[in-house]
């Protein structure tokens, strides 16, 4: 897999550094996160679990992989994806620039950052798939502190490195599907928080990277997804999904103290329903889906709802819009076969409850190879 790299990579750490001691009481609520991240689910509300398909299928519900009916489905050599908030492209400017990192804080107080890159390459053949991916987030806020009226940063940053394989099969008919896929991930990740006044006194005249890395968290974690799919035989038949996330995602293979290793991915039970439409030259999908049904998270219903719609023609151009945690979404791509794009903007909630802290972001992804 290519190593990503930032172009400026030492003046993105002298931000980190600015934000630079761990806080026990983080700025965003710890929402629920994934390794990898589709674009097409992206414009769609992040709905469709029912319908995701390929490599992406892996990470989403892996019960598809039994409804690949090619030898071969698809093979990405190259799929970078970026994601970054309307401000967020505007920090990535500023560093470029070498403006001064005060500066940079200031231009964005009281306004959500959020940004993530990622790349994955892979496969999926009839019944399997297997993918390569890295994934870097990134989630900045600036508040004005409410004693000493001076700003106040809070980063919570993770990058995860992992592989992934799946196998999935049909049952009664092909009416019942059902997948699983097994995961190694390796993660670092650090949640800093700081005020103006300190970042300037302790990170003057240097890049901070000791204390970056004093505030990283390392860890190792072997686990896997397991899907269920049922499709009834009949011409726009609801089809309906059953997902079990991150079951044995914790980092601590190799035996590392729990003080030492990264937080562990919430498990949870997602559901997806949809209706299916569509006719010669085109395919429809209406989908709802719910994450941690269960509710694990302790978060707000709004924040788990996701609806989706998509309308595809002849699989060359696809139209995507939904509705994720509360908030619209709107997406378009166009695939060849060798090379696939995908742009569309999405807004999520970074906060407790929808509208405390709403982040839109832009987002886009090339998939190079042969792709579905």
């Amino acid at each position: 897999m290519t190593r990503m790299r930032w172009p400026t990579r030492r003046r993105a750490a002298q931000l980190l550094s600015l934000v630079g001691v761990a806080s026990q009481t983080p700025a965003f609520a710890d929402g629920l996160q994934r390794e990898y991240t589709s674009a097409q689910m992206l414009g769609s509300g992040n709905a469709g679990l029912t319908d995701v398909m390929g490599v992406d299928s892996l990470f989403y519900n892996p019960a598809n992989l039994a409804r690949t009916p090619q030898i071969v489905g698809e093979i990405i050599i190259l799929n970078p994806q970026v994601e970054a908030s309307q401000n967020g492209l505007g920090i990535y400017k500023d560093i470029k620039a070498n403006k001064d990192m005060l500066d940079v804080i200031g231009s964005v107080l009281g306004h959500p950052v959020s940004l993530a890159i990622q790349n994955a390459t892979g496969a999926s053949f009839r019944r399997t798939a297997f993918g390569l991916f890295e994934r870097v987030n990134l989630q900045i806020g600036i508040k004005n502190d409410a004693v000493s009226g001076l700003p106040v940063a809070s980063v919570q940053s993770d990058v995860r490195i992992g592989a992934a394989y799946g196998i999935g099969r049909s049952f009664s008919s092909n009416v019942l599907h059902i997948g699983i896929t097994g995961l190694v991930v390796q993660k670092a990740e650090a949640k800093l928080s700081v005020s103006a006044l300190d970042a300037q006194s302790k990170f003057s005249g240097s890049d901070g990277s000791s204390v970056i890395n004093d505030a990283l968290k390392r860890g190792t974690a072997v686990g896997a997804h397991v899907g269920v799919l049922i499709t009834p035989n009949a011409e726009s038949s609801p089809e309906f999904a059953l997902v079990a996330r991150n079951i044995g995602m914790t980092y601590n293979v190799g035996g590392k103290s729990e003080d030492k290793q990264p937080s562990k991915e919430l498990q949870t039970v997602d559901v997806g329903f949809s209706l299916q439409p569509g006719t010669k030259n085109s395919h429809s999908r209406l989908s709802i889906d719910v994450t941690d049904v269960l509710n694990k998270s302790q978060e707000n219903f709004y924040k788990r709802l996701h609806l989706g719609a998509e309308v595809t023609f002849s699989g060359v151009l696809g139209v995507l819009g939904g509705l994720n945690q509360g908030y619209s979404t709107y997406g378009m791509f166009f695939n060849t076969k060798i090379i696939r794009l995908d742009a569309g903007i999405f807004a999520e909630e970074l906060g407790k409850y929808p509208g405390d802290n709403k982040s839109r972001s832009y987002y886009g992804r090339v998939s190079v190879g042969w792709t579905k």
